[in-house]
């Protein structure tokens, strides 16, 4: 199903687009302040739906949002939260999960540590 992309729904996308990084809804509404909140939830959400986003859970309580230019996974500092973006075989997770009788249609990645120069 392609969705109709209004002029509101172009302006989130494009917020989403110019961030290297994941975005709160919060942090997405106050890049377009004139379009309401319940607008921008209701707009990724379909737009998470539509596999046109990615939605991400980085050990916060926040669920935040990123346009996946490539598909990565991500490392969270523990220390200074910063987030680093990588790449891994997803056939290979895959693979060592060992998940019989199960379809993976989604697979996120998400490990937590310490940089070793802290």
């Amino acid at each position: 199903m392609a969705i109709r992309l209004t002029d509101k729904r172009n302006r989130i996308l494009a917020v989403l687009k110019k961030q290297p990084k994941a975005l709160s809804a919060k942090e997405v509404y106050e890049a377009v302040s004139d379009i309401d909140l319940v607008t921008v939830y209701r707009t990724l959400a379909l737009f998470t739906k539509e596999k046109m986003i990615s939605e991400v859970h980085l050990g916060t309580d926040e669920t935040r949002y990123e346009y996946q230019h490539e598909p990565h996974h991500h490392a969270v500092c523990d220390e200074c939260e910063q987030v680093i973006h990588f790449t891994a075989p997803d056939k290979k997770i895959k693979e060592l999960l060992g998940l019989k009788n199960f379809s993976i249609e989604a697979l996120e990645v998400t490990v937590r540590g310490r940089h070793t120069t802290h």
